[in-house]
């Protein structure tokens, strides 16, 4: 017996709106990848967190360091000295300046400079959008040349998969000292596929199509312990153990992979702990990188 003609119409219509549905949103997902919310002032201001570098008692300015498109404002503390280090501190995903400022403390026995940029696509940037660690080590290269002497490279997150790819970088190799980071991933699809999870969204259904998606627009997936593996300089890797984001195995696999590394863990720490819960643990790797054997 044939279909009723409006049967057969209502199920195409219902397959179509659900595949618009689909489509719309792994087109929100990457677009909101791409375009993360910005953490300005307003959001330091509002966390009771150092808004002004100033407040580290340091010389400080502000200025706009251009790359690839984007126009992205480095707060700069200290002085440059080509006998002591610069430490260049970069923040994570959807986070900023303002969020790296929150952090330094621990860093200042270890520079006498210190620059932390918003990356492209974050804070008050300017120009193009994120491509989510994808070829931005060369951002870290270009800040990097702005200074003169060694550099300690500290990140958070996506911060941290930056700063262990830019110390794997020939051109930095011999300048880098050491790498402090904080939660790092393996792969893109850790934190994108743990946000989804976190927000009650299908990871099976919206994880491969978004990472398509964004392949398609020249975000490629890196391994970073490839990286780690590839850096000369002493990497210490700081995990909280109740991370929802990145799970422990991946930092601890990334510190294992360096030729130098050693993981410390944050027992109950979280994801975004490392200023607080997880200070000890900072304190205690950067005092670890600053003893390390170098080549």
């Amino acid at each position: 017996m044939p279909l009723d003609p409006s049967i057969l119409g209502g199920a195409a219509f219902l397959a179509g709106s659900g595949a618009l549905l689909y489509a719309g949103a792994v087109a929100g997902v990457v677009r909101e990848a791409l375009r993360p919310e910005r953490r300005t002032i307003a959001w330091a201001l509002a966390r009771g967190t150092p808004s002004e570098p100033a407040a580290w008692g340091l010389e400080s300015r502000e200025w706009t360091h251009r790359f690839e498109g984007a126009e992205c404002p480095v707060f700069d503390l200290g002085e440059d000295d080509p006998e002591a280090p610069t430490a260049i501190v970069l923040h994570g995903f959807a986070r900023s300046r303002y969020d790296a400022l929150a952090r330094v403390g621990p860093v200042l026995p270890y520079a006498r400079r210190l620059l932390l940029p918003d990356l492209p696509g974050h804070g008050d940037a300017g120009g193009r959008a994120t491509r989510l660690g994808s070829g931005e080590e060369r951002f870290v290269a270009s800040l990097a040349e702005t200074t003169r002497g060694p550099l300690l490279l500290v990140g958070h997150s996506l911060g941290a998969t930056l700063a262990i790819r830019a110390a794997a970088d020939p051109a930095l190799a011999t300048r880098v000292r050491g790498v402090l980071a904080l939660a790092p991933y393996e792969r893109l699809r850790t934190p994108l596929g743990a946000r989804l999870e976190l927000r009650g969204m299908p990871k099976g259904a919206l994880l491969a199509p978004t990472l398509g998606a964004l392949a398609a627009l020249g975000v490629r997936e890196h391994a970073t312990s490839t990286a780690a593996r590839a850096a000369r300089a002493p990497l210490a890797v700081v995990a909280g153990a109740a991370d929802p984001v990145v799970p422990l195995a991946e930092p601890e696999a990334i510190a294992r992979a360096a030729s130098t590394g050693r993981l410390f863990t944050v027992p109950t720490g979280r994801h975004d702990d490392f200023h607080t819960l997880g200070r000890d643990a900072v304190v205690e790797a950067l005092a670890w990188i600053d003893a390390a054997p170098r080549d």
